[in-house]
């Protein structure tokens, strides 16, 4: 999809539905550096804002994909608590032996949750924006499963916002063309991590808290290295992509001359109430 005068165009009328585009299916080496690189990226600041974590309590990740959180949470929580956690795909959490740790293939949206039990911390990382119009849903059945005085913890992205800072920059406009639309498109709300909070209110929390964070970085680092691969992948998952528009959308940030900016990452808090 070009426009006449050869820049690229947005992506648009691609004929898929909207779901998750990371699978490792067919891909697992890659798929499995590429989650690596991901929870080198992370997991410190979700460790952190997960620190309030006790011996003892009872956990449940959501969306564990290979595990890192899950296996620090049974850290965490010790001998005497116990760490649930669950995926569509559990090939990498069944590689984690930990005596604490149980995992369970669980889709949140449609299995059963009663025989999961109540959590002190139900967590989840980088998931609900891949449920299409559906994340208040999800985030309800995760709030249910909360015990009272129970947390939920949520960290998802605004992902539109990922672009290279610098208007003058020779890869910007390209980039600029071929960005716009392109999660809408998908069939995703590119702005997800910014309502949490009305989700965690709606779901019945309360002592509902939201912070974001986010980074200007150089083209070529570790986390634009770590996007440029996640977008080629979606984009090679994604029937009727333009190969062009995703050159145009990585090139900056394969670019050590260009900076861009990370995630905006939200981390919603609320506490299920007691009575």
């Amino acid at each position: 999809m070009r426009n006449a005068d050869h820049t690229v165009a947005a992506v648009t009328d691609l004929d898929a539905e909207p779901g998750y585009r990371l699978k490792a299916a067919g891909r697992t080496g890659a798929e499995d550096s590429r989650l690596a690189t991901l929870e080198q990226l992370f997991d410190p600041l979700s460790r952190k804002r997960r620190s309030f974590v006790q011996p003892g309590w009872r956990c449940l990740e959501v969306g564990a994909g290979r595990g890192s959180i899950a296996a620090w949470l049974a850290e965490q929580v010790g001998p005497t608590g116990e760490v649930v956690a669950t995926d569509l795909d559990t090939r990498y959490l069944e590689q984690l032996d930990l005596a604490n740790l149980r995992v369970v293939r669980h889709d949140i949206l449609d299995d059963p949750i009663e025989d999961l039990g109540e959590f002190d911390l139900v967590s989840s990382r980088l998931m609900l924006f891949w449920l299409a119009g559906l994340a208040p849903a999800a985030v309800a059945r995760m709030a249910a499963l909360v015990r009272p005085g129970g947390w939920l913890v949520d960290e998802d992205g605004d992902w539109g916002l990922v672009v290279p800072v610098d208007p003058a920059h020779p890869l910007t406009a390209a980039h600029t063309a071929a960005w716009d639309n392109w999660w809408t498109n998908l069939g995703y709300d590119p702005c997800v991590g910014r309502t949490l909070t009305g989700m965690f209110e709606a779901a019945g929390l309360v002592d509902v808290r939201s912070e974001a964070t986010a980074s200007v970085l150089p083209g070529a680092s570790d986390w634009a290295q770590w996007w440029a691969e996640s977008i080629e992948v979606i984009g090679e998952q994604s029937p009727g992509m333009d190969p062009a528009v995703v050159t145009a959308i990585c090139a900056p940030f394969r670019d050590p001359s260009a900076r861009v900016m990370s995630v905006l990452l939200h981390c919603c808090r609320g506490r299920r109430p007691f009575g």
